[in-house]
């Protein structure tokens, strides 16, 4: 994989880039915006000149909001509507390779089926409004209750709903919302039997991106608690895999662990050795 981290774009958008280039990171995942302040073109033309200058390979800019996508709440999707589009905007004015979006929950009177109708009309209409020629990414969440995604077989209708009207549509896997959602990926034949699955129910070339999390959450608990590789409860032999697979070399995988100090060079550099071994 193509490893790197989600930095903060808090103190601005260039401090990001710098914290990649501290971390000798190849790929970078960040919020489209710093909370409260939206980029000007003047800003985003300079982040996208300061990635050439540092040879980022991937950019991957992830949804900043909970979406109301699926809503059966008419005003409720309009505002997520128009929320996505303008973010989508942003992620092609930075320069993202591709944008990773939660599908969202439909609306407790409403079907699953019902929410994922309305998630993909919502979120071709924001690409649409966009002119997003970029790819979206839908990210597995933790599952339970009314949350959409938490399953490979509902991301895969989620996808199959967006259509060839939709935009170009990938997939993000997160490791501990897996594990979250009851996916067991502790063990090496755990790994290699979730991956099986993703490639046919999703497709081997579908699988564009990994948020690479150990977890402190119970087995199929639908609770998300990201933690340090090697000190959670997903253990690094299911990790070995996902990183030794050939199909994901070019794919990019980003640390989302807990932000305390010195802890994202440690855990890339536990993943990057296990990736060498």
């Amino acid at each position: 994989m193509i490893l790197g981290v989600h930095a903060s774009v808090r103190r601005g958008l260039a401090v990001s880039l710098e914290e990649a280039r501290a971390l000798n990171c190849d790929a970078l995942q960040i919020l489209p915006y710093p909370r409260g302040h939206a980029p000007d073109l003047e800003e985003l033309a300079a982040f996208r000149a300061a990635r050439r200058a540092l040879g980022l390979r991937l950019l991957l800019v992830h949804s900043r909001f909970v979406p109301s996508l699926a809503s059966a709440d008419e005003a409720r999707r309009q505002r997520s509507i128009s929320h996505l589009a303008r973010e989508l905007s942003l992620c092609a004015g930075l320069g993202g390779d591709a944008y990773v979006l939660h599908a969202g929950a439909y609306s407790p009177d409403a079907s699953p089926e019902d929410g994922v109708r309305l998630f993909a009309d919502s979120a071709r209409r924001a690409a649409l409004s966009a002119g997003f020629a970029g790819v979206l990414l839908l990210e597995n969440v933790p599952g339970g209750g009314r949350r959409l995604g938490g399953t490979l077989e509902e991301l895969a209708r989620l996808r199959d709903a967006l259509g060839p009207g939709g935009p170009p549509t990938g997939f993000c896997l997160d490791t501990a919302h897996a594990w979250a959602a009851g996916y067991d990926l502790s063990s090496a034949e755990g790994a290699l039997r979730f991956v099986a699955r993703a490639h046919r129910l999703l497709g081997a070339d579908s699988v564009r991106a990994f948020h690479l999390n150990d977890s402190r959450a119970l087995l199929g608990s639908h609770r998300e608690h990201h933690w340090h590789w090697g000190q959670g409860r997903l253990g690094l032999e299911g990790l070995k895999v996902l990183l030794q697979r050939e199909e994901f070399f070019e794919v990019p995988g980003i640390l989302e662990t807990p932000k305390e100090p010195d802890a994202d060079a440690a855990n890339l550099s536990l993943v990057r050795g296990l990736a060498a071994l």
